[in-house]
């Protein structure tokens, strides 16, 4: 039986060999992080406690598992990565490991989640076992800026955010995304800071429209996190305006020029709108959370 412990000096790049292999297949990998080497090791350093808090497990002097837990003590919960078990290992390793990453959370954390591709039917199953709960498919689209250079001008009722923006924000960003990791008070403070690209939409007469949220990733890709309008906005054009707005201000500071977004499967019109302006499907991700 493997020796399951926190990673040991020297280990790092042993450790990143076997996640690397493990993350080139969708059927194996999770989805918070990418696909090749470098991405990762920039991805996990970003990571707070990367990489003493790594728990790997080590059969015979070799590392044969790994996982680790990134926690928000604030909201009370963990998204863990992994876990990384090459080949048959997997059935004997896999929950000792999740079980030591949820073990190694502060007390105060009690909701944790683990995410991976549709095509990881044993991510699945280990979940269902546990008797964790399956988000609804989440499908990943990307677009290039030479695309999006054909898309509509900047919408000239998209700004960018206040800190007198909360009272506006706050209940829609709860309405759309009753379970987000980022507060509203964080989100526009981080907007206004630079540490995250936030935008606000504002009709002439100075009524709300909408908001989105997004970030460079440490890879250098970008990333729309949150977008949502309002109701009496739909059908306006301020969706769109605020899309076509916010993901060319992403593209403008992500190295790589690019924007990747993800959105529910059952959401056919934003769908539709994304296809629309030329984003691709990446990949298709479901998100597993334990009983609260």
């Amino acid at each position: 039986m493997a020796d399951i412990r926190r990673l040991a000096e020297g280990e790092v790049e042993p450790l990143l060999d076997l996640i690397t292999a493990e993350q080139s297949n969708v059927a194996t990998g999770t989805s918070y992080i990418g696909t090749e080497r470098a991405e990762l090791r920039l991805e996990l350093e970003a990571l707070d406690g990367w990489p003493e808090q790594a728990l790997v497990a080590v059969e015979n002097g070799r590392l044969v598992g790994a996982t680790f837990a990134e926690v928000d003590v604030d909201l009370g919960r963990s998204w863990i990565y992994g876990p990384w078990v090459p080949g048959e290992a997997w059935h004997e390793l896999a929950l000792p490991l999740l079980e030591a990453a949820i073990a190694s959370c502060p007390a105060q954390v009690t909701r944790h989640e683990i995410c991976g591709d549709v095509a990881n039917v044993r991510l699945a199953a280990l979940a269902d076992s546990l008797g964790w709960t399956a988000s609804v498919p989440n499908h990943v689209f990307r677009v290039n800026a030479e695309v999006a250079a054909a898309w509509p001008a900047d919408d000239a009722r998209v700004r960018a955010p206040r800190l007198d923006d909360f009272d506006d924000v706050e209940p829609l960003h709860l309405a759309e995304f009753p379970d987000t990791y980022l507060t509203t008070r964080q989100m526009l403070a981080d907007g206004i800071s630079g540490e995250l690209i936030v935008a606000v939409s504002e009709a002439e007469d100075g009524r709300f429209l909408g908001y989105g949220s997004g970030r460079v990733q440490p890879e250098g890709s970008g990333y729309l996190d949150f977008i949502a309008i309002t109701p009496d906005a739909r059908g306006t054009g301020a969706g769109l305006g605020l899309l076509a707005t916010i993901c060319r201000w992403i593209i403008e500071a992500a190295p790589q020029r690019d924007v990747n977004l993800t959105v529910q499967h059952h959401r056919a019109p934003a769908i539709a709108l994304y296809r629309g302006l030329g984003f691709e499907l990446e990949t298709t991700i479901v998100g597993y959370s334990s009983p609260s």
